[in-house]
């Protein structure tokens, strides 16, 4: 009977039922979620953000072209080096802190982007290098993720119930993923149209029609249908107007900052209000 007792001493904790019945469960799964979607969309895209971004900065083709082609290897290399680093540091720190040390490090490296898209034309070497070391952190910290995922339910919510309750919470990895990588592209799409949009209204009339074969007024269906695009319209636009096209990515740079502190918020609240755990 003391073998049982103790036996069932390990592996206490919530049911699967108890933790849908604390915050605990769903502060997981929102953290799981937002931050699930920080990181993917460098793995996925992250090739035609530094195309769209520097290909027309003041450096050598050549050195655009090498970081395009290379940039995949180096997310990629990121996204592992998280898996590895992250359990060992969660276990020094304690899984709290290193949750706490994701938002530290991840939001500032996403708020830093935009900082970066915008000394393209004046400094693009320190563009380039900010760029590239703001999107490795940020895919360092995804990969943190789901490797600290397991440990922390075990920690809310103990070990009884911990492998349903952990699969629950990975289902949100996919669907976080692929909303992920959709929300870059649609704000990428929303951007270029709004951009687009406010150098079409700088056009002279007569250049423009005779350009795309309607007046100003049809600009927004020429945009949408990409028979007005952001080069051909910078070629009748007044002089000095300045390409957008290195801030495409940057209100999507923004978002993905909120939902890394979302994460980072919920991943606190889950270890500071009370654990459910049942001994």
């Amino acid at each position: 009977e003391d073998e049982a007792a103790r036996k069932g001493g390990a592996l206490s904790g919530c049911t699967l039922s108890e933790a849908h019945g604390t915050p605990h469960l769903y502060l997981l799964w929102a953290s799981t979620g937002a931050l699930g979607i920080t990181g993917l969309p460098f793995l996925l895209s992250g090739q035609f953000m530094v195309n769209d971004v520097f290909g027309g900065a003041a450096l050598p083709a050549s050195v655009i072209a090498a970081t395009a082609v290379a940039f995949p290897g180096m997310v990629g290399g990121a996204n592992m080096a998280g898996r590895l680093v992250w359990g060992p540091v969660s276990d020094r720190l304690g899984r709290g802190a290193t949750f706490g040390a994701f938002g530290v490090l991840s939001v500032p490296a996403l708020l830093s982007l935009p900082l970066a898209t915008s000394m393209v034309h004046a400094e693009p070497e320190t563009a380039l290098a900010l760029f590239k070391a703001a999107s490795l952190t940020a895919v360092a910290v995804f990969a943190g993720g789901p490797v600290l995922l397991a440990p922390a339910v075990v920690d809310v919510f103990g070990a009884r119930d911990a492998t349903a309750i952990y699969g629950r919470l990975w289902m949100m990895l996919p669907a976080a993923n692929f909303f992920g990588a959709t929300l870059v592209s649609r704000v990428r799409e929303y951007s270029y149209s709004k951009h687009a949009l406010a150098i079409a209204e700088t056009c002279d009339e007569a250049a423009f029609t005779a350009t795309f074969g309607a007046p100003p007024a049809e600009a927004q269906s020429l945009i949408a249908s990409k028979t007005a695009t952001l080069p051909l319209l910078l070629t009748i636009a007044p002089e000095g107007t300045v390409d957008p096209s290195p801030l495409l990515y940057d209100d999507a740079f923004y978002t993905l900052a909120g939902f890394s502190a979302l994460a980072c918020v919920c991943n606190l609240a889950a270890y500071r209000l009370p654990r459910p755990l049942r001994l």
